[in-house]
């Protein structure tokens, strides 16, 4: 008895390992950098959890930091797009659709410039995934703004909406810098 609860508490420590991964500890110039970048953003504590939940390697460099803001802004905006949809469908306010069409049609742009910026960065084309990137404040911003009528007591994308904006500023950020 006692090995078999022996085995199982192995079984779930491995399960754990592998479903919750522990996030990379960056080496000191690339906290360095995650630092000089998150001190730019709104919250730098969500801009740092970011950054260290989703590095591929401790010793990233600029390159490798935007590569992990494009993938994460990416991953955001499409969750938010499918979030936004599964809102739709149980919407029965004729105002409170408009506001999440708006919304749908923002963050639709969102995805596909990010999945633009990923070409580019994936060609090395730094110049033309910034251009990708820079479009995507304002379309992700129009989330924001549907909600702003007195109608609306609460915008269901509040919080979605404010990591979308950091991730985009990380991105634009982390692009913008010389060695990239």
């Amino acid at each position: 008895m006692v090995y078999a609860s022996s085995s199982c508490c192995l079984v779930l420590h491995f399960i754990l390992i592998f479903l919750f991964p522990n996030p990379v500890i960056s080496d000191k110039q690339t906290q360095e950098w995650i630092n000089y970048i998150c001190h730019q953003m709104e919250e730098f504590g969500f801009c740092n959890q970011t950054f260290h939940e989703n590095l591929k390697n401790p010793s990233a460099d600029y390159v490798g930091l935007t590569q992990t803001t494009i993938e994460q802004a990416t991953v955001n905006a499409t969750s938010t797009c499918a979030f936004i949809l599964q809102l739709l469908k149980n919407a029965t306010d004729e105002g409170l659709e408009n506001a999440l069409n708006v919304c749908e049609n923002g963050y639709s742009i969102v995805v596909q410039s990010f999945q633009d910026a990923s070409k580019y960065f994936n060609q090395k084309d730094y110049r033309s995934m910034i251009q990708s990137e820079r479009i995507t404040p304002r379309a992700q911003g129009s989330s924001s703004t549907s909600f702003s009528i007195p109608s609306f007591p609460v915008n269901p994308l509040v919080d979605r909406n404010r990591q979308m904006r950091i991730i985009t500023a990380m991105a634009l950020v982390t692009g913008s810098q010389p060695d990239v």
